[in-house]
């Protein structure tokens, strides 16, 4: 695998022109940040699949290559019917509210923001992209060659099998500790990324490279306009992966100030809450005209109870437990900073009476 990006590789603060709309993309770095709010969503819900979209650019790096950069997601809500074991599903609006909340982080922050992926989860699956993973992922780099999807594996255990491919490698720079891969132990539980892009195969079974325009000009004479099409159609796609590279949120970049996550954490709390309240409404009324049967309705609201108590138990809970150490960690640190403080001011007035003598 490719060694660690270090941080010299990152380009400066001053973003410089967009980068070619037809290069290839070499690698992606995710905030620590980012990738803690993308771990939290993918751990609320072990039946169904998540998902959410990546903010950040794309930049050009030395070598020509380009690179995406994560520092934020957009949490989505998941409609009732777009809930699913197996598959995730993202509206046209929902990608429009995404491309507004980009622009205003981007404000904030003092530097172009854009919607560059998306990720989800595959709760009790491989790391692997599915054939729908991958043609979703073509569909999106038609508007944005680099477009890149992340997908989660949680709640996944067993032995892993020589030779299969369970996600590439996550590089992790100065100390940020992410079990983002763990162990290869029986029955053991696995939390596992990849990054991806899809590459279409042309009818003759050759690859498609991201720089190859999609119509060809010098077709032999002759040549039909119907097949000059045929051939620079990808018939098939599969998925390409790209090394990822996780950075603190507080060296990602020179200037701009880090971006916390708990507010995104405290957001998806609201959203858990709302999509089973939505669910819930929806289900009081039978075909959308008359109220469904009183035995019903009680059972909805118990499924209903129960998918809050889980949410409140499995979120919200160690949530608040994780808010209460870190609490604790900055008043030690503030009782250590007081103490450096007190030790300063007596050696200060030490060094001012032995200058004074």
């Amino acid at each position: 695998p490719p060694s660690a990006l270090p941080p010299s590789a990152l380009p400066p603060s001053a973003l410089p022109p967009s980068p070619s709309p037809r290069m290839a993309l070499s690698s992606v770095a995710v905030s620590s940040a980012a990738l803690e709010v993308c771990l939290a969503h993918a751990l609320s819900t072990e039946s169904e699949e998540i998902m959410g979209l990546l903010l950040g650019d794309l930049v050009q790096l030395d070598n020509d290559e380009l690179m995406a950069r994560v520092w934020s997601v957009s949490l989505q809500r998941r409609e009732q019917a777009a809930r699913s074991d197996d598959r995730v599903e993202i509206s046209p609006e929902q990608l429009a509210a995404a491309t507004e909340e980009a622009e205003r982080l981007g404000e904030h922050l003092g530097r172009p923001t854009r919607v560059v992926g998306w990720y989800h989860s595959h709760p009790h699956l491989a790391v692997v992209p599915s054939h729908v993973d991958v043609s979703t992922q073509a569909m999106y780099q038609q508007m944005d060659t680099g477009f890149i999807g992340l997908i989660f594996s949680v709640f996944n255990s067993g032995r892993v099998v020589p030779g299969v491919p369970t996600g590439n490698q996550v590089y992790i720079q100065d100390e940020v500790r992410y079990l983002v891969s763990m162990g290869n132990l029986d029955d053991c539980g696995r939390v596992q990324v990849t990054a991806f892009q899809s590459t279409g195969v042309d009818a003759d079974g050759e690859f498609i490279p991201a720089n190859r325009p999609q119509s060809i000009s010098n077709r032999r004479p002759g040549e039909s306009v119907e097949r000059e099409k045929s051939v620079s159609v990808a018939k098939s796609y599969i998925q390409k992966e790209v090394p990822i590279t996780i950075i603190p949120s507080g060296k990602f970049f020179d200037s701009s100030p880090a971006i916390s996550c708990l507010d995104k954490l405290s957001l998806l709390q609201n959203i858990l809450r709302e999509e089973e309240k939505h669910a819930y409404e929806k289900s009081l009324k039978s075909d959308g005209q008359e109220p469904c049967h009183l035995l019903t309705q009680l059972h909805n609201s118990a499924v209903y109870q129960k998918g809050l108590c889980r949410i409140i138990e499995t979120c919200q809970l160690p949530l608040l437990s994780a808010l209460e150490a870190e609490i604790q960690s900055a008043e030690d640190n503030l009782k250590r900073l007081r103490r450096e403080k007190e030790e300063l001011k007596v050696k200060i007035a030490a060094s001012r009476k032995e200058f004074s003598a």
